[in-house]
């Protein structure tokens, strides 16, 4: 006994039409995951982008910094050794005074930097302020000469606080102004 149609060569018209339902949902579903899949390439693809770009944007930055540090570093070393000059020369002015007060000074200047019951010794700064350099023959540094004129200027270049005076803002332009020299940012 043979039939053709357990042999499937006949198809019937429902198993067609659910072989053929089954063939377009299988197709669907094909053509969505694909969809999906280039979508998702194409946000790893946007990804490594901007990854890159980050990347790229940190090595700068980290560039950046790199010289950034270096410059602070070259600075606090500059100011470092300008401490050293300045304390240098605070040492120097300090013996240079010593060496004036172990001097014994004309009859006149004694009452200049002697103490009296009326008014105290002055101050080192004071007595290079009074003196004349070339008088006494003091090596007498630019820093030095500007700190006697903030000393010279002090009533003026401060403002009183319930602890004390305290220099205004501007130093360095009202140094310039008084002196008539141009002053670098560290002076």
């Amino acid at each position: 006994m043979t039939d053709d149609r357990a042999t499937g060569t006949e198809p019937t018209g429902q198993t067609e039409h659910a072989s053929s339902e089954l063939i377009a949902q299988l197709i669907d579903r094909v053509e969505t995951l694909e969809a999906e899949n280039e979508r998702l390439r194409d946000d790893i693809d946007e990804l490594r982008e901007r990854h890159r770009e980050d990347c790229h944007a940190l090595a700068r930055e980290n560039h950046e910094l790199r010289d950034a540090q270096q410059h602070l570093q070259e600075r606090v070393a500059k100011a470092e050794e300008k401490d050293g000059y300045l304390l240098e020369d605070i040492v120097d002015l300090e013996e240079q005074l010593a060496d004036l007060e172990a001097q014994p000074a004309p009859q006149d200047e004694r009452t200049d930097g002697d103490s009296t019951p009326d008014r105290p010794a002055l101050t080192p700064i004071e007595r290079v302020a009074k003196l004349e350099t070339e008088e006494v023959s003091i090596n007498v540094t630019p820093s030095i000469e500007r700190a006697v004129v903030i000393f010279e200027h002090w009533r003026e270049w401060s403002k009183k606080t319930p602890n004390g005076r305290v220099l205004k803002d501007g130093l360095k332009e009202l140094l310039c102004t008084a002196t008539d020299e141009r002053l670098a940012w560290r002076q």
